[in-house]
């Protein structure tokens, strides 16, 4: 499912760098906060490990992944929240996002981020903000 940006505040800086709006697919949950403010409610913020696969294979077999990205977006009021299974590897199927009418005034999402293998959730908030989109270096493995 093809999600709709327009609604996403700063969803530019994820954009610029993939050229258009990502799926999410096999991108990895690196932290998630849940804090409640007396302005904006409940809100969560996920950061999300994700890059573009290319088409090249590299002398292993391997496709070649480029433009690893450090995204973190933050979701305000949410509700219905639904999350389960975090662990040491958090993998996505992608990132489901539909823009659904509360009221006549009033637009919210429902967000369903699907999991291979870890951390799922599902949740329905008022907003959405991309709070950063950065260059990823990988830190070095657990022991």
């Amino acid at each position: 499912m093809a999600t709709t940006t327009k609604a996403i505040e700063n969803a530019e800086l994820v954009e610029s760098v993939f050229g258009c709006w990502p799926s999410f697919h096999d991108a990895e949950i690196h932290s998630i906060a849940i804090t409640w403010d007396c302005d904006s409610g409940p809100q969560m913020d996920v950061t999300i490990h994700h890059w573009k696969m290319t088409s090249e294979v590299d002398s292993k077999g391997y496709y070649v992944l480029k433009d690893h990205t450090l995204t973190t977006l933050r979701f305000f009021n949410i509700s219905e929240l639904q999350l389960a299974g975090f662990n040491q590897q958090n993998v996505l199927c992608d990132i489901e996002i539909t823009e659904i009418a509360e009221a006549p005034s009033k637009s919210s999402f429902s967000v369903s981020m699907p999991s291979s293998f870890g951390c799922e959730a599902s949740f329905k908030c008022g907003r959405i903000r991309v709070m950063s989109a950065a260059p990823y270096t990988k830190h070095e493995p657990c022991p």
